[in-house]
């Protein structure tokens, strides 16, 4: 098994809308189990590929596209600069999805653009539920920040915020 990380292209819009709706409808579906309209809405306005298209082309966005044997299996987006609330400053990127096909989470998250770019922190939010994830980003040396509250149509899901620092490079 061959795993390649590549920068993603405007021409990857297709496979990240995908493997979007694929990984976010594996990991949260059940909780929308009595909400499907809601759930099938989130998935069309976030992953819409003219959408990811147009979010690719953005100076501020930078996304990853993992490959296996040339398939793509999973995708992240590091969006720099993006203060929260709890954290600010010129130095603080978010990183926004990082998604991952069942069958091939544990691959890992790369930091080097990180520390090539000069970012210092870098903050995500995870569902407070998703305890795998949360013990994952542990693991990547992310700490609790803080907990912030996000609606989907009917249902409001909490999160945890968490933050890295990011080693000189």
């Amino acid at each position: 098994m061959s795993l390649e990380i590549r920068r993603a292209q405007s021409g990857d819009a297709e496979a990240i809308a995908l493997l979007g709706r694929i990984t976010f409808a594996e990991t949260f579906g059940h909780l929308f189990e009595a909400h499907a309209g809601d759930l099938r809405a989130y998935l069309d306005r976030t992953f819409g590929v003219e959408k990811i298209r147009r979010s690719l082309g953005e100076a501020d966005n930078r996304y990853w596209l993992g490959c296996v044997d040339g398939l793509p299996v999973s995708y992240a987006k590091l969006k720099f600069p993006s203060p929260t609330v709890l954290l600010d400053g010129a130095d603080v990127a978010q990183l926004q999805k990082i998604y991952v096909l069942r069958a091939f989470i544990g691959q890992g998250i790369v930091m080097e653009d990180a520390r090539s770019r000069r970012i210092g922190r870098v903050w995500l939010d995870v569902l407070k539920e998703n305890a795998r994830a949360i013990r994952f980003y542990e693991r990547e040396q992310f700490r609790m920040l803080g907990d912030d509250r996000y609606a989907i149509g009917a249902q409001t899901f909490s999160f945890h915020l968490m933050v890295r620092e990011v080693s000189p490079g």
